[in-house]
């Protein structure tokens, strides 16, 4: 491995240019505090540019314009009214999109929305290591460039934007039994290196069990269909014609029902 040392320092790094690395680094612009972003992919996207983009929040500028009633408290509560199109446990409409209602629209306008900020991302920089003080602070990482040269930042904070270990089978095995026979519907670089850093750094594990599956994913064209066509009235059917569960508790649930 070639190693090129430069002497680059930024106050925060970022792993993964996804909406959660490029949201963190907009907050972190809007505090004055300087941040790279590092992205081992060319173009941004993440899993989030596979999804249909919606976010679900409370008590919006949006809903409010709308007249929608809502609040965190209400958002909270564990109860539902389907008397309208609603996303299951929704018991108003809180769900936001882009106006392209895509999770590759809401990708670009994060994108642009960082370039306006000014925000550093460094595409095609794959992280490969952290590096930390024998008191466990991470002080830099390295990271591979295209042409093959590993370089390292020295930074102040690291963090980890880099989603789960869904496209790890090993891990997903390990960690997650029932969905190893699964088809991993995300973005590739989610191989849990992010967890493997963690682990070497002395960090312990919980709710490794917890995922978000997907019951509606199209086979073998390989693109969502949204669940908003359930709850409009869809239905799924087996192979032999049967309706086999009820789509109305969602669509994470459904993925285990599909899988049997």
């Amino acid at each position: 491995m070639n190693i090129m040392e430069e002497s680059i320092h930024t106050p925060v790094a970022i792993v993964g240019a996804g909406a959660c690395g490029l949201t963190a680094a907009l907050a972190l612009q809007r505090q004055g505090i300087e941040c790279v972003v590092l992205e081992r992919d060319a173009v941004p996207a993440g899993s989030t540019a596979l999804s249909s983009g919606f976010v679900p929040a409370p008590a919006t500028r949006v809903q409010k314009a709308a007249h929608v009633q809502d609040s965190p408290e209400l958002f909270a509560i564990p109860w539902q009214l389907l008397d309208q199109f609603l996303y299951p446990g929704h018991s108003v409409h809180r769900m936001h999109a882009v106006p392209e209602k895509t999770g590759e629209g809401l990708m670009t306008r994060l994108r642009a929305a960082a370039d306006a900020a000014g925000v550093l991302v460094l595409t095609q920089a794959q992280v490969t290591a952290l590096h930390a003080d024998d008191a466990g602070c991470i002080h830099s990482l390295s990271y591979l460039q295209p042409d093959g040269l590993t370089s390292l930042l020295h930074c102040d904070a690291v963090i980890l934007a880099c989603n789960g270990f869904g496209g790890n089978a090993d891990m997903v095995k390990q960690h997650l039994p029932a969905m190893k026979d699964a088809q991993y519907a995300g973005h590739v670089g989610n191989d849990g290196s992010a967890v493997a850093w963690g682990l070497q750094l002395g960090a312990a594990l919980a709710d490794m069990g917890a995922y978000q599956g997907h019951g509606s994913w199209a086979i073998p064209q390989g693109s969502l269909i949204s669940w908003a066509l359930m709850m409009e009235g869809g239905v799924q059917i087996n192979a032999l014609g049967q309706r086999f569960h009820d789509e109305t508790q969602g669509y994470s649930e459904a993925a285990v029902q599909v899988l049997n």
